[in-house]
């Protein structure tokens, strides 16, 4: 075999590899012709576009104006005029200040209605708690009234509603007829001085009210008064015969549960008694009517 130097090998290898460059080299310079060619083509592609893109804002314009001069048209069309309110849920307020308070009295078109700005005009109102608007159309409005539930009176210089929250929500005026306990032993002085600890007291009463009212021992009907003791707690007062019951601070359940049991057996002896005390569990002081 005959030997082959490493010039001879070196010139071989370069002699194989030529071809490959060259192709090599045609398929890397063939993008590039394309380029160059296609820049004409480049221009008309981003030239359509431009008019595809005006053409579509132009019709998106037309589109705008014709559903404004629409909805003008509609906001002008007196079939869509409020012809009817229906009120639903509302006992102690009137539907005519409703009907006010809700800006209704002019009939508005149906189309120029805000309701969201309806709702919180009518949930002003202290007697609202939640209410609901909706649009029936043609030239309908419903209107559902939440009304707050007062279960007590609360005495300060006036008298005023209070719900099951606690809440103040509106001073009792003399037409007014209602059958609930009155709160006392609260000034208004009080309650903004320590509005907290009010609150608490408040709290504590409302707690009592709805025990007793579970334990079916103290209606609330037949409470005229529940008074209220930062250190003494809770005294409530009976409508019938005024009997002063004291039931402090604390465990109302087990402690009216006691007093069922010896009002009982009083009524059953006829016996006739100013007041009992009830704030200890294990005794319960009863005082005698002198008559």
């Amino acid at each position: 075999m005959k030997d082959i130097s490493l010039e001879d090998e070196s010139r071989i290898t370069n002699h194989e590899s030529r071809p490959t460059v060259t192709i090599q080299e045609e398929k890397f310079f063939r993008p590039r012709r394309k380029r160059e060619e296609s820049g004409g083509e480049r221009f008309l592609g981003i030239l359509k576009k431009g008019i595809r893109m005006a053409f579509q804002l132009l019709l998106l314009s037309l589109f705008f104006l014709m559903g404004q001069r629409v909805y003008v048209h509609l906001l002008e069309d007196p079939f869509f005029r409020v012809r009817e309110v229906e009120v639903e849920g509302s006992q102690k307020i009137p539907k005519e200040t409703i009907l006010s308070l809700g800006g209704f009295e002019e009939m508005p078109n149906l189309f120029s209605l805000k309701l969201k700005g309806i709702v919180k005009k009518l949930e002003s109102h202290p007697w609202i708690e939640h209410v609901q608007v909706r649009k029936l159309f043609p030239n309908k409005i419903r209107i559902q009234i939440v009304e707050r539930k007062p279960i007590a009176l609360l005495q300060l210089e006036e008298l005023y509603y209070l719900d099951a929250n606690g809440l103040i929500f509106s001073q009792v005026e003399d037409k007014d007829e209602y059958n609930f306990p009155v709160l006392t032993g609260l000034t208004r002085v009080a309650l903004e001085k320590d509005s907290v600890e009010a609150k608490c007291l408040i709290m504590k009463a409302l707690e009592f009210l709805r025990i007793a009212n579970k334990e079916k021992v103290f209606p609330p009907e037949e409470i005229s008064e529940i008074h209220m003791e930062k250190t003494y707690g809770i005294h409530c007062f009976t409508k019938t015969q005024g009997i002063e019951v004291k039931f402090g601070w604390d465990h109302f359940g087990e402690k009216l549960r006691r007093f069922s049991i010896i009002w009982s057996d009083l009524q059953k002896r006829g016996i006739s008694v100013v007041s009992i005390d009830c704030r200890d569990l294990k005794r319960m002081v009863v005082k005698k009517s002198s008559s």
